[in-house]
């Protein structure tokens, strides 16, 4: 009897060890369902409402939950990541509506969502600086206004001096590169005004012999900005820009409830001072889909551009709207049908 239960134990334990040494059935499965994650380089802007949707998308994993491997770069302005996305260097970009109907002109893009909204509260966060001096609007005339060249500040300083019946050939345009170049040129005095807004509004409510004059609601401008990318890459990757789509929804729900933390992350990645975050998180509506409101707002600035001039290359704005996308991610956020 002990010879046959020491003669089963030798058998086990072989099986023990023929097992162990054989090669693991169950790691080749796991590599099987292991979906590798598709590289999207997201071009994104530090200036204005500062990208945090995407940034709080990377910093919590929610790009990586959407099979998205998520490799950002900074851009002072929309415009910039408009630009990267033209050459190649970025596969998203995100633009204000005036800066997007000129790009759309000029490459093989598409919008497949909002990604703000302005209404009236955060309007308010949009503020045209003035140096003490100029107290009223026909200040400005013979003055010298900063200007980021290609951005919605361009439209804005037009429609406002429009309003304003100011003729734009007796003010100069000063252009700048930076929040940083138009803070110096300020304070000395290389310019007079300019437009600012979002969380760098704090820096330059700080400079002395400058004050607020009006905000975006002063110019009737609606700034709304959007997402945009190149239509081949929506065409080959729709499942990665339906994950894009649904890491920023995650991203944007997270911001109200985690305000400290978004505040800390924006002073980490931009040196942003934490308690205007705070305030401008307060206001910026951030926002995913695409309405028939966004489609009309976007076709009055085309048309604009086009009777002033700015638009060289005609198109039709039906065909640089790619609503698939939202369509599949969330169908209840489109309003908008061609």
């Amino acid at each position: 009897m002990i010879k046959k239960i020491s003669y089963l134990l030798l058998i086990l334990l072989v099986l023990v060890v023929t097992s162990a040494c054989s090669p693991s059935k169950p790691a080749a499965d796991n590599k099987t369902n292991t979906t590798a994650l598709v590289k999207v380089r997201l071009a994104i802007d530090t200036a204005a409402g500062g990208s945090f949707q995407f940034r709080i998308a990377k910093n919590k994993g929610f790009f990586e939950k959407y099979g998205i491997d998520a490799q950002t770069t900074n851009f002072a302005y929309g415009i910039d990541t408009v630009n990267a996305l033209l050459i190649g260097q970025a596969d998203t970009a995100l633009a204000a509506d005036y800066a997007l109907v000129n790009a759309l002109s000029k490459g093989n893009m598409v919008v497949v969502s909002a990604l703000t909204r302005t209404d009236e509260k955060s309007a308010s966060r949009t503020i045209l600086f003035a140096r003490d001096t100029i107290s009223n609007p026909a200040d400005l005339i013979g003055k010298k206004l900063g200007v980021q060249k290609g951005t919605v500040y361009e439209y804005v300083w037009a429609k406002y001096l429009e309003k304003n019946n100011i003729d734009p050939k007796t003010v100069t345009y000063v252009p700048f590169s930076t929040p940083d170049e138009a803070i110096v040129s300020l304070h000395n005095g290389d310019m007079d005004a300019v437009w600012i807004g979002g969380a760098l509004t704090s820096k330059f409510q700080t400079l002395k012999e400058v004050k607020q004059l009006a905000t975006v609601l002063d110019s009737g401008v609606n700034i709304s900005s959007y997402l945009m990318l190149d239509a081949s890459f929506v065409k080959q990757n729709p499942d990665a820009v339906n994950g894009i789509l649904k890491a920023l929804d995650e991203g944007i729900r997270y911001i109200p409830d985690h305000a400290d933390e978004t505040a800390d992350l924006a002073f980490k990645e931009l040196k942003l001072p934490k308690d205007s975050v705070l305030q401008d998180l307060k206001y910026t509506n951030y926002t995913l889909g695409f309405s028939q409101e966004d489609f009309d707002h976007l076709q009055d600035v085309k048309s604009w551009a086009e009777k002033n001039g700015v638009l060289k290359t005609s198109y039709n704005l039906k065909d640089k709207i790619n609503i698939d996308p939202i369509k599949k991610a969330f169908p209840d956020l489109l309003t908008y049908k061609p």
